[in-house]
């Protein structure tokens, strides 16, 4: 496993550099450090930001290599104002996600991400009802394709968006945030904020929905992941707002993204059987089966998102031993899918909830990258570079 922190020496034999070279990297920004824990004096050096400028250097001035690497991880490939992941905190246009966490609801978030101003599209947002029968059809679907089928019948997300004005659209994108949050919670849309409508849906208390509110705000958006590109790329072809979210749930319903959550249920599940977190981990990693939930390639130093809502959770034990057998033992720290199937439990939610609170909350991101692209007014289309057989001369 390798250490998140490395020290001087070894960060310069990585890179091939002397030492007033790493530190004129680490000047510029391009390297984040801590100080040593048994040396104040001495500095550590992020692994990942190392590992990322090797990359980097190996691709030298090669434009194919380089833009094959904007795919997994790789350089900045679009321009946004929407979201910022910078030196372990997420903002969002400017502003520090967890700071809004504490008291700011989704529809707040939402008109920031969207831009709206002093415009509220909230109360003129319409409360569409779907029929008993097709919820009851519905409610056995997978969480994401209950939404998607659900989501045909809201008339704003068949509105044509080509060259509307976004004004136009932020009362139905308003309307789709409400109708995301029934679908994905099995009730019928009302005007309730995210988060009390869940409590109702769920059965919890105000202090509860309060919880759920810190987390649907830490989860609005997340700068470009997988289904905010998917998202992306529709809304670049002028489709409607419910075409985007259909890209974004479809996204999201795949294991290495929406999954995760699903994994980190098992591993809990196998902790609580075992009641002994060291064993299950070693025997984890022997096994080569990872530990979902953990270490974050954008948070080397840890989650923010998940640090925030852990720490409205009480003091569990068995959940505790596990973040600390993990972190002694590979040096990695809990990501956001471990705080929200830890909510989930707590708040003895129904299975699935904590992807339903990823897909209410990541909503808003969605239709906020939508509105950016449209303003773009250009199609998104890479091209591929062809790696088959040679074609045959006739």
């Amino acid at each position: 496993m390798q250490d998140p922190f490395i020290d001087a020496a070894t960060a310069s034999d990585l890179l091939g550099i002397n030492r007033a070279s790493l530190y004129a990297y680490v000047s510029r920004g391009l390297i984040r450090t801590i100080e040593a824990p048994d040396d104040p004096r001495r500095r550590l050096y992020n692994s990942h930001d190392i590992d990322q400028l090797k990359k980097n250097k190996s691709l030298g001035k090669r434009p194919k290599d380089v833009a094959a690497s904007t795919l997994d991880w790789g350089l900045p490939v679009l321009p946004s104002n929407l979201t910022l992941i910078h030196n372990g905190h997420l903002f969002y246009r400017g502003h520090d996600a967890v700071t809004l966490a504490e008291s700011k609801t989704l529809e707040d978030v939402a008109r920031l991400l969207w831009n709206c101003g002093d415009e509220n599209p909230f109360t003129d947002a319409a409360e569409p009802a779907w029929d008993a029968s097709l919820l009851g059809l519905t409610t056995d679907l997978p969480m994401t394709e209950r939404c998607k089928a659900l989501l045909c019948f809201v008339d704003a997300g068949r509105m044509t968006a080509w060259q509307r004005n976004k004004r136009r659209l932020w009362p139905g994108a308003a309307t789709l945030l409400r109708s995301m949050t029934a679908a994905a919670s099995n009730s019928q849309p009302s005007s309730l904020p995210a988060h009390l409508h869940l409590a109702r849906a769920w059965k919890i208390d105000e202090a509860r929905a309060d919880i759920l509110r810190s987390a649907l705000v830490l989860l609005a958006d997340h700068e470009l992941n997988a289904s905010a590109f998917a998202t992306r790329v529709v809304a670049s072809t002028g489709a409607s707002l419910g075409a985007c979210i259909d890209a974004g749930l479809s996204a999201l319903s795949g294991p290495l993204h929406g999954g995760m959550t699903s994994l980190v249920e098992l591993l809990f599940d196998e902790i609580e059987a075992a009641a002994d977190p060291e064993t299950v981990v070693e025997t984890r990693l022997r096994r080569g089966d990872g530990l979902p939930g953990f270490d974050h390639p954008l948070y080397p130093e840890g989650d923010p998102r998940a640090a925030t809502l852990l720490a409205r959770l009480k003091p569990h034990p068995t959940r505790q031993a596990l973040i600390d057998t993990v972190a002694d033992t590979t040096g990695k720290l809990p990501t956001i899918d471990v705080a929200l199937v830890s909510l989930r439990r707590e708040l003895n939610l129904p299975p699935g909830a904590a992807l339903s609170l990823f897909a209410i909350g990541r909503t808003v991101g969605w239709l906020a990258h939508a509105f950016e692209q449209f303003s773009d007014n250009r199609l998104i289309r890479p091209r591929a570079r062809y790696e088959g057989p040679e074609p045959i001369n006739r």
